[in-house]
């Protein structure tokens, strides 16, 4: 009954360790590829084109136009042209000047646009369109 014993429980144990072996082979492969996986994910949520807009300023001139100035940050990883951007007050496109001619990766542009029609406390609603068919809206307030 010794030796038996002994032989039984050095089976058990080898037959364990080769077990463990193939089992932490099969979850470290496992890990390495949720590893890619996870690497390849935020790669692509990095390589995303947004825009936010951070600032709307109307400015009364006259007691029926007022001055337009939109600060819009990229809050993405592409790089707009800012030429290509339409901005449209209640729905009319308006001719803009802007303030640099690439939007990059968290930089802001300035869009301002003097002389449109309406008066002190008429409110209205922007819509930013970049080029490649982002919209962003905001509502706005002559002051």
């Amino acid at each position: 009954m010794g030796f038996s014993t002994t032989a039984a429980f050095a089976i058990l144990f080898i037959a364990g360790l080769i077990a463990l072996g193939i089992l932490s082979a099969t979850v470290i492969t496992e890990v390495r590829d949720l590893n890619d996986l996870m690497k390849l994910r935020s790669k692509t949520e990095l390589a995303t084109a947004n825009f936010e807009i951070v600032n709307v300023t109307a400015q009364n001139t006259t007691t029926t136009t007022y001055n337009l100035t939109v600060i819009i940050e990229n809050t993405g990883s592409t790089t707009f042209n800012c030429t290509k951007f339409t901005l449209l007050v209640d729905g009319k496109p308006i001719e803009f000047t802007v303030n640099r001619s690439y939007l990059y990766p968290l930089q802001y542009a300035e869009f301002y646009n003097s002389s449109l029609s309406g008066g002190v406390g008429t409110s209205h609603r922007l819509e930013v369109v970049s080029d490649n068919g982002l919209i962003k809206y905001a509502s706005f307030v002559v002051g």
